[in-house]
Order: structure tokens, then sequence, then C-alpha cells
């Protein structure tokens, strides 16, 4: 492994209810927080955790953290975070199995980032959890292995952990039945954390996409627990739109109008099947398109824009008597299937869904709104909140596509990234 570039930073940096006079002097100091990222993925955790970008005009400052070292398994993912590196620093980001890391090579770090893989808990996949064949649903205990390493060599647990998950997650079991949730809090409060954790909404955080995330923070005994209504408390302060009370800058319309023609992968997006391509023909557009769109760059209001202008379509939308066999039964059947609705179809008025790793139109409203295609990769990278000179090279296009769908929106992660700060500033009032 070759030497770590970055410049080594004093460890256990957290205030708590009682403080020694050594936690006091670590809490003065204004060296920044060593993270390690596992499962980094293209990056959206790291950048967001790290600050110091720009979305449509709204700037996220740095916050206190420097990356010390990053891993994933995925070669589209390393293809991506090395082409973004004035994000990231010149850390080691390590592809490959993260079994296969030793331990005792990872430099010392104060959080521990981990968005461990989500397609066993998640609901738009097999939910084979802990059981998954490739082993991925276990992993989280390769978090465990790197935090026991980390107390072995100084002691005492580091600080803090943020794990990162679907909402899958949360109903997901361990083989004798345990949850899954349950069993990690179970195996980290033994090792020394409080923990907390909360499902969070992504669009009441800045993020145009009403996706789900569950995530959990634990911190060391001696400190006291996280709150989660910090992550509200930076949200408001900095003004970031939300579903509730500013949804206007979220929905499809606003993020899609003022992309830069001149941004990376502005035309790139990926063909679909001629399946998929004639079933996303026979819905058809919404019914408001080019010139609704363009009084979005007006900041026109949306009830003046169209009576339209939330009105989505979906297979729902096909005649019947066009429907393939398989869409037949569950039309004629909807109480049975649960009344899917697949092949979803946002309408510019309308906060995009979740946009998933497989980007298939069946599972996620991939479809642009008024043109017959995929939304591109900068339009989907928008979606999912990343700015607009964040460059995604790809050998594989869909694999571009596998990425931004895989990726915590830089956005949300600033804001948690953000309420962690808060959070040490009121440990060190603790402290004083």
């Amino acid at each position: 492994m070759s030497a770590i570039k970055s410049k080594l930073l004093p460890s256990r940096v957290i205030g708590a209810e009682r403080l020694g006079t050594k936690s006091r002097q670590i809490l003065s100091s204004k060296s920044n927080l060593r993270i390690l990222s596992l499962f980094a993925g293209c990056g959206g955790f790291d950048l967001g955790f790290i600050g110091g970008f720009e979305f449509r005009k709204l700037r996220f400052p740095k916050n206190s953290y420097d990356i010390v070292f990053a891993n994933d398994f995925d070669p589209h993912a390393a293809l991506v975070y090395e082409k973004n590196r004035q994000y990231f620093g010149d850390h080691i980001f390590h592809e490959g199995d993260v079994r296969q890391i030793n331990s005792k090579d990872i430099p010392e770090f104060d959080i521990l980032l981990a968005g461990f893989p989500c397609q066993p808990f998640s609901n738009a996949g097999n939910r084979k959890s802990t059981e998954d064949k490739d082993g991925r649903g276990t992993l989280f205990y390769e978090c465990e292995r790197f935090l026991k390493e980390a107390k072995k060599k100084s002691g005492q647990v580091p600080p803090m952990f943020i794990f990162e998950n679907v909402r899958g997650i949360m109903s997901s079991r361990m083989p004798d039945g345990t949850l899954v949730t349950d069993e990690i809090i179970k195996r980290m409060t033994k090792l020394g954390y409080r923990i907390n954790s909360k499902l969070l909404k992504a669009s009441n955080y800045g993020v145009p996409q009403n996706r789900y995330r569950y995530i959990m923070v634990g911190t060391r005994n001696d400190l006291p627990e996280f709150d989660f209504k910090l992550l509200d408390k930076v949200a408001k302060r900095h003004k970031l739109p939300n579903e509730i009370d500013n949804p206007y800058e979220l929905t499809l319309g606003s993020i899609l109008s003022d992309i830069p023609k001149d941004a990376p992968q502005y035309d790139d997006y990926w063909k679909y099947s001629p399946g998929g391509q004639k079933m996303v023909d026979q819905i058809g557009p919404c019914v408001d398109g080019k010139e609704a769109l363009s009084k979005f760059r007006k900041k026109v209001p949306l009830e003046k824009i169209s009576k339209t202008i939330t009105q989505g379509r979906s297979w729902k939308n096909i005649p019947p008597s066009k429907l393939t066999p398989r869409f037949k039964k569950i039309h004629d059947d909807p109480v049975r299937y649960h009344a899917p609705n697949f092949y979803r179809r946002f309408a510019l008025g309308e906060i995009c869904g979740t946009i998933t790793a497989s980007a298939q139109p069946e599972n996620c409203g991939i479809t642009h709104p008024f043109e017959n295609r995929r939304m591109t990769i900068r339009e989907i990278a928008r979606v999912q909140s990343f700015p607009d000179d964040f460059q995604f090279p790809y050998t594989s296009i869909a694999g571009a596509y596998k990425v931004i769908g895989n990726a915590v929106p830089p956005i949300l992660a600033w804001c948690i990234g953000r309420s962690i700060r808060d959070y040490l500033a009121q440990a060190k009032e603790i402290a004083a």
C-alpha cells in the first residue's frame, strides 16, 4: 500500500458530558476530522461531507473533514471518483473487495462513513438480506472489523460512525429472525457506542428527489447521543428548499430548466431496449413540454404554468387492449398485484422519485417528462444533487447510471456532515 499523502490529523476530537483535560485540548484543535470512507461508490457521501461545491448557484461550504482512505469494489465507481479528485483530495482510493483489506494498513481515523451495499436490503432487490449469496448482506461486519482494529491501536474506538442504507434494511432480518438493524445496534453497543437512527427523506433537505435513506449515527459512550434535529436546523438555517415550505426549486421542471449545455454528459443517455422503448412510446409524454419548461426558467409559479403541470404518466395510461399479457393480467386484478405504478413518468411540476442503480423504467422514474427517452446522465445527476462540473466518465453507460443511482445525494450528505459539525460545537461548549 502506498503512503498516505493526506495530512495526518489528531484523533478523538469529540466532546462529551464528562471531559478530561486531554479531551478539552483535542476539542480546541483547529484540525479537520479524519474520515474513513467504506463502500464510497462514486463519492456522493464523501463529496457532501467535505463540502466545497455548488448546486444551481447555491454554495455548500467546506466542512471540517478530510478523507484519509476510501474503498469501493465497483470499477465504474472508482473511475468516477478518480476523475473528480479536485473535490476529494489525494488520499488513497482502494478499488477492490473490502474484505481483502488488511485493517492494520488503514490510517488512523475519527469518523467511519459506510454505505454498505444495499441490494440485499432494497425493496427493489431480491430481499435476501444477510443470506445474500455474494456475502454483501453481511458486509456491515467489515465496518465492525475496522472499528475494532482502531480500538486496538489507540485503546478506544473512534469517536463516531455514520451508516447509510435503504429503508428496506429496517425490515430485513438475520437468519435467526433478528432485525438486521437490531443486530447492528447490538454489536455497535457492545463495541462502545451510543446509537441513534432515523429514516430521512432527501427532499426535506434540499435534494430534488423523493428518496428515503436510513441513517444510523454512533457516538462513543463517553459522548452525548447525536440529535437528528440538528439536520432540520441545518436545512432551515441555510434556507434549503423542501417539499412542504418551498418545493418549487425541487420540481423536475426547475432542475431541468437551467442545466448548462457545456456540462459534462449533457447529451449522453442510455437507450431503452426495444420492448422498453415501445412501452414508453405507448405511454406518451406528459401534457406539458418545452413551452412549460421555458417558464420554469423564468420562475413562473406552478399554478400559472398549467393546470396539468403535476400530472405524470405510467403504464396505466396505455389502453388495456394494447397491453402485453403480463400487464393485462395486472390491470385486470390490481388488488392482487397491489396496483404497481410501473414505467412511472414524473411531470415537470412533480418532485422526481428515487433514481435506482438499475435505471430501468419499470421500477423508477427515469423517463424524461416529455421526450421518449431516459433522462440523460447529467439530468439524473441533477436529480441526485451532484454539481454540474462533477464528471461521470464511463466504459459502459449502464455503469454510469448505476453509480449515480447508488450514490448518497451530496446535498443530503452535506446536511449530515454540517450537523455533525454542529454537534461537535455543542460538545465543545460542554467541555468549556
